[in-house]
C-alpha cells in the first residue's frame, strides 16, 4: 500500500520557485516570438504536479527552462528559478551541471533521439550514475540493471547491453526514465513520460513514481495530455495556452468545477453526457439482427526472421466478426497483434492462415489485383494521417485519387465531392488548395478520414487515429467518426490503446495479448466485470479520468509482472503464465481454449470458464 500524504506539505520549504519565467525565440528577419511567458510556479516536497496544455502553447518549454535550458534559437530573457533557496540560472556552469542529472531528473519526449547511438544503454546509464555518485564501474553497472529492472524492462541482464537502435519505442523511454531517476533526483521533471509505454507499463512506473514522492519527500512536474494520469496522480494542475498559465488548481477542485472554458472543453472528453447524449452508439443488442459483413475464422499471421528458421507468431488463431454499422474496439499492449489484424482485413499483409469472408465473398487467399475491386467498400485510416499522404499533393488531389480509382464521376462530379467531403468532416472548403503539412494535426486526420469515406465504404479500420491529438481534438474527431458511422451506415475496427475512447464509442471490444484473443464482449460487460485476468490488469491500470477513484487512492491494484514476451517463442500452455497474478501450475502446460460464457462473452482461461469462484 503507496504511503500516505504527510498532511503538513503544503507549509513545507519548498523544492523549487519560479518567478516571472519568459523565454522568447528569434527568427530570421528579427522576428521574436514568447514561448513562454511570465511563467510562476512553487514546487514542494511531496507534490506530483501536472502541466497541460495543447501543443505549441509552451507547456514543454516552461519545463526545461526550470533547469536553465533552451532549445535555440530560444533564451530565457527575464524571470527567476530558485533551487533549494539557490539561484540557477545565473549559476555557474560546473555548478548547475553537478545539480542537472542528480538533483534533478529530466525525461524527455523522444528518448531515441537522446540517446547515444554508439553507446550501450547500459553504458549510458552507468555514466549518468558515476557522474554524480562515487561508484566503480561494476557498481554502476548492477545499479543500471537493477533501474531497469524497475521500469519493467524484460530480462534487464539482456538489455542492458543493448543499444537504442535495437530497442522499440517503448523500451527507450523506460531507458530514459531509469537514466533520470538514477540518482534518486529531489525533483524529476518528466515531458511525456509514458508516450511510448502500454497502459500496464504506464501504471507500474506512475507508482513507482508516486510512491517515491510520497516516502521521500521528492517531487515531479509532469507535463503531459493525459488526463487519466491528472486524475489519477496529480495533486495540482496547471494549465497553459499560448504561453502563459491560464488556471492553476487542486486537481480534484479542477474536475469538479474548472474556472477557464478552454479547461472545461478540454474536460468534455470525460464527460459523456455533454454532447455525448446526441451522438451515443446504440447497444450491441439492437444490432443482433443486423448483417454481417466481416467473418474472420482462425485468423494467423507469421513473419519469418530473415536468416533464421524462426518466425515471429504476429496473430494467432483469430476469429470475429462484424456487423453492418457496428463498431468493434480491439485492445491490448503493443505486439499484442492488433495492428496487424487490421492490416490483414484490408489486404496490407497477407495472411498465413484463416479466412477472411466479405459478404461471404472470401477475401484471403486472393490475389492483391483481385482485392481491387472490394477497396471502394474496405479503408483504412492510419495512426499518423501526415505519414499516410503525399506531402506534395493539395488536399485535393488527395481526396480525388480515391474517386479517380473506384469511381466513374466526371472531373466537375469528383470537385463536388471533395467539397462535399471537407464540408462532412467539418473542414473548410478553402483547404482544398493547400499541402497537408498547412494544416494541425486535428485536420490532417480529418482528411484522411474524408479520404476513407470517399467511396462510401461499408467498413473502415482505424489504427489509432487519435493517439497524437490534443484531449479537445480527439474528442471532435471522435464525434466525427461516431456522426459518420450514424450517417453512412458504416461499420469499423477502432485499433487503439486509449480505453477511454474506446468505451466511448465502440460497441464491443476484442481484448488480444501476444496474438491470441483472450476476451470479446459487450462494451458494458467487459467494462463493469473483465473477466480474463488479462482484461482485468488491462483496465485496472487504464487511467480513466476519473477523481473519484484515484488509482493512488486504491488500497490493492492488480499489476502484471515484467512486459509482454516475445512473440518469437510462445508458451506451451497459457500465454500469459508467468506475469499472471493469477497463474497455478496446471496453467504452464495447458493451451488455453476461447470458450463461451453464459453471459455471450468469449474468455480464454480454463479458471474463469470452468467457473474458479477466486477469479470473480
Amino acid at each position: 500500500m503507496i504511503a500516505a500524504r504527510k498532511p503538513d506539505a503544503d507549509e513545507a520549504t519548498p523544492i523549487l520557485e519560479a518567478t516571472a519565467l519568459t523565454v522568447r525565440f528569434s527568427a530570421k528577419g528579427g522576428a521574436v516570438t514568447t514561448a513562454v511567458d511570465g511563467f510562476s510556479l512553487t514546487i514542494r516536497p511531496g507534490e506530483f504536479i501536472g502541466i497541460m496544455g495543447e501543443p505549441g502553447c509552451g507547456k514543454s518549454t516552461a519545463a526545461i527552462a526550470l533547469i536553465g535550458l533552451v532549445r535555440p534559437p530560444g533564451r530565457i530573457t527575464a524571470g527567476s528559478v530558485r533551487f533549494m533557496g539557490q539561484e540557477l540560472l545565473t549559476m555557474p556552469d560546473d555548478d548547475i551541471a553537478a545539480i542537472r542529472g542528480k538533483d534533478i531528473g529530466l525525461i524527455v519526449q523522444n528518448p531515441r533521439t537522446s540517446l547515444h547511438p554508439m553507446l550501450t544503454v547500459g553504458s549510458q546509464i552507468s555514466r549518468v550514475y558515476r557522474a554524480h555518485n562515487k561508484v566503480s564501474k561494476k557498481e554502476a553497472w548492477r545499479h543500471a540493471i537493477d533501474m531497469l529492472r524497475m521500469v519493467g524492462m524484460n530480462d534487464p541482464e539482456r538489455r542492458v547491453k543493448a543499444y537504442a537502435h535495437e530497442l522499440s519505442s517503448g523500451m527507450t523511454q523506460r531507458v530514459m526514465i531509469a537514466m533520470a531517476m538514477s540518482s534518486k533526483p529531489r525533483l524529476l521533471i518528466a515531458d511525456e513520460p509514458t508516450s511510448g509505454l502500454d497502459v500496464t507499463i504506464q501504471a507500474q512506473f506512475l507508482d513507482q513514481m508516486w510512491e517515491t514522492a510520497n516516502q521521500t519527500g521528492s517531487a515531479v512536474l509532469l507535463v503531459t495530455q493525459d488526463l487519466g494520469i491528472v486524475a489519477n496522480y496529480c495533486d495540482r494542475v496547471l494549465i497553459m495556452a499560448q504561453g502563459r498559465i491560464i488556471e492553476e488548481a487542486p486537481v480534484r477542485q479542477f474536475f469538479q468545477a474548472p474556472e477557464q472554458d478552454y479547461s472545461r472543453r478540454m474536460l468534455r472528453t470525460q464527460r459523456q453526457e455533454d454532447g455525448g447524449d446526441v451522438l451515443r452508439q446504440a447497444h450491441h443488442g439492437e444490432l443482433a439482427d443486423a448483417q454481417v459483413i466481416i467473418r474472420v475464422t482462425g485468423l494467423t499471421k507469421q513473419f519469418p526472421i530473415r536468416g533464421s528458421d524462426k518466425k515471429v507468431h504476429a496473430v494467432d488463431n483469430v476469429s470475429f466478426d462484424i456487423r453492418r454499422g457496428e463498431s468493434i474496439g480491439l485492445v491490448g499492449e503493443s505486439g499484442s497483434g492488433k495492428t496487424t489484424v487490421g492490416r490483414c482485413l484490408v489486404r496490407l499483409e497477407e495472411p498465413t492462415a484463416g479466412e477472411i469472408l466479405f459478404h461471404d465473398e472470401t477475401l484471403s487467399g486472393i490475389k492483391r489485383a483481385a482485392f481491387v475491386p472490394y477497396r471502394k467498400a474496405i479503408q483504412i485510416v492510419f495512426q499518423d494521417p501526415f505519414d499516410s499522404m503525399n506531402p506534395r499533393w493539395t488536399v485535393e488531389k488527395v481526396l480525388t485519387e480515391p474517386l479517380d480509382l473506384h469511381t466513374d464521376l466526371k472531373p466537375e462530379g469528383k470537385r463536388e465531392r471533395v467539397a462535399e467531403l471537407l464540408e462532412m468532416t467539418g473542414l473548410d472548403v478553402a483547404l482544398r488548395h493547400i499541402q497537408p503539412r498547412q494544416l494541425s494535426a486535428g485536420q490532417q486526420q480529418r482528411v484522411v478520414i474524408a479520404r476513407a469515406i470517399a467511396t462510401n465504404p461499408e467498413f473502415i479500420v482505424l489504427d489509432e487515429p487519435t493517439s497524437a491529438l490534443s484531449p479537445e481534438t480527439r474528442l471532435e474527431i471522435i464525434q466525427l467518426l461516431m456522426a459518420l458511422s450514424r450517417k453512412l451506415g458504416f461499420a469499423y475496427l477502432f485499433i487503439s490503446h486509449d480505453l477511454t475512447t474506446v468505451k466511448f464509442i465502440c460497441h464491443r471490444v476484442i481484448v488480444m495479448y501476444l496474438g491470441q484473443v483472450v476476451e470479446i464482449g459487450d462494451k458494458e460487460e467487459v467494462f463493469a466485470r473483465p473477466r480474463h485476468p488479462y482484461s482485468q490488469a488491462l483496465l485496472d491500470s487504464h487511467l480513466f479520468p476519473d477523481v473519484s477513484d484515484r488509482r493512488v487512492d486504491r488500497a490493492e491494484k492488480l499489476t502484471l509482472k515484467g512486459e509482454i514476451p516475445s512473440p518469437v517463442s510462445l508458451p506451451k500452455g497459457c500465454y500469459l503464465y508467468g506475469r499472471c497474478p493469477s497463474q497455478v501450475a496446471r496453467c504452464k502446460d495447458m493451451p488455453q481454449a476461447l470458450e463461451k460464457m453464459p453471459d455471450g462473452r468469449l474468455v480464454r482461461c480454463w479458471r474463469v470458464t470452468e467457473g474458479d469462484s477466486q477469479l470473480d
